[in-house]
């Protein structure tokens, strides 16, 4: 998980290594972002949102497998997660599908993409404080805790957050993928940016390691969310530690 504790004043901060079994998904994470460059690729891509492989568009099976984005050793549910996972990005406005909220260098040109249809903005300043995703991933919980304890702007409701992903965690293999377009979408509204690599490898083992992945997403989202807020406390007093919704007590 990532760290939410500022290092000491003067100290250098070193990024510990990315896990070696996130760099595939982290390369092609970065090879979706490049080819959204193009407006072209980017639609074509973004057809494919919410779909089966099988119900995808041609234009989208083309810009996907011509250059090799999806690994030719990709089958079953791992070439639907990669399918997937490159539809959400593309979905995404421009500012948002880099964690840093920079478009990649070849996008400058990128003026005739699909408009920011949600208005979504970049990424919020607390959400680049970690958007160096953690060297095991960050995973969904993580992120959905982040934009319920966001600090700058209009945070989600954790009532509803929390019964969202509640119910993700009990979802299928098709159950998650339907879901997933809003649940980013919602994250998108806040500027909250998602780990696509972790998302990736969680995607592909669903249907295996549903389990285990539920519980990391939970034990993130409880943990980061408890951090976040005994860190506000720490700043503002302990009126910032409430949950959304306490209400004063009667005088």
């Amino acid at each position: 998980m990532t760290s939410t504790t500022p290092p000491p004043e003067g100290e250098e901060v070193t990024a510990p290594d990315r896990q070696e079994f996130l760099r595939p998904y982290d390369t092609f994470v970065a090879a979706v972002r490049a080819a959204c460059a193009d407006p072209g690729t980017q639609q074509a891509l973004r057809r494919g949102l919410g779909k089966a492989v099988e119900e995808v568009p041609a234009r989208t099976h083309a810009k996907l497998l011509r250059p090799g984005l999806v690994p030719d050793h990709a089958r079953g549910d791992a070439r639907r997660a990669h399918y997937a996972v490159a539809a959400l990005i593309a979905a995404r406005p421009r500012a948002q599908r880099d964690p840093d909220g920079e478009p990649p260098p070849a996008a400058a040109s990128d003026t005739t993409t699909t408009p920011n249809a949600d208005n979504s903005p970049p990424p919020t300043s607390q959400a680049r404080d970690t958007a160096s995703f953690g060297p095991w991933g960050t995973s969904l919980g993580e992120s959905l805790a982040l934009a319920v304890a966001r600090r700058d702007g209009e945070p989600l409701k954790e009532d509803g957050v929390e019964a969202r992903l509640h119910l993700m965690v009990r979802q299928d293999v098709d159950g998650i993928h339907r879901m997933l377009p809003g649940v980013l979408r919602q994250l998108g509204t806040v500027g909250v940016p998602v780990d696509y690599a972790c998302l990736l490898s969680d995607l592909s083992g669903w249907r295996y390691r549903r389990d285990a992945i539920a519980a990391r997403w939970l034990e993130h989202y409880y943990r980061t969310l408890r951090r976040q807020r005994a860190a506000a406390a720490a700043r503002n007093g302990p009126a910032a530690n409430e949950p959304q919704g306490t209400a004063a007590p009667a005088t």
